[in-house]
């Protein structure tokens, strides 16, 4: 089998874990309950990555943790899912704040109109960064 056709039937497999994980959790790596862990979605995925990180590092890659490296890919993708859903309901809630007459300070900057937010989010990369 080509690389190609390899990357396809993989990244197919864990997209269909993914969707299913989700469908049975109820969306809980990106919309936590926070009934114990108060922490963001961000930083919650990233302490899962850490654990199997952890995992890996202790105890390689065998046929016994496989489906470890599985895990990681998908909380990975899970964790570019909650950095965009983020920034994307800070900026929601910022412009309905401009809208409604006021004005936002982002890294000591006033914003007051949707043309000068949307400037800011324009230069912030997929990690919430600012670009040069």
């Amino acid at each position: 089998m080509e690389t190609t056709d390899l990357i396809k039937e993989v990244a197919n497999s864990v997209r269909d874990l993914l969707i299913e994980k989700n469908i049975t959790y109820g969306d809980s790596a990106t919309n936590p309950k926070k009934i114990f862990s108060k922490g963001s979605s961000v930083d919650s995925l990233c302490a899962r990555i850490d654990d199997k990180l952890s995992r890996i590092a202790n105890k390689g890659i065998t046929d016994k943790t496989e489906d470890t490296v599985s895990d990681l890919i998908g909380y990975l993708i899970l964790l570019k899912v909650a950095i965009y859903k983020e920034k994307h309901g800070e900026y929601q809630a910022f412009k309905e704040t401009i809208e409604s007459g006021g004005h936002v300070n982002i890294n000591g900057s006033p914003i007051s109109t949707i043309e000068n937010l949307q400037v800011h989010y324009d230069n912030i990369d997929e990690y919430g960064d600012e670009e040069n």
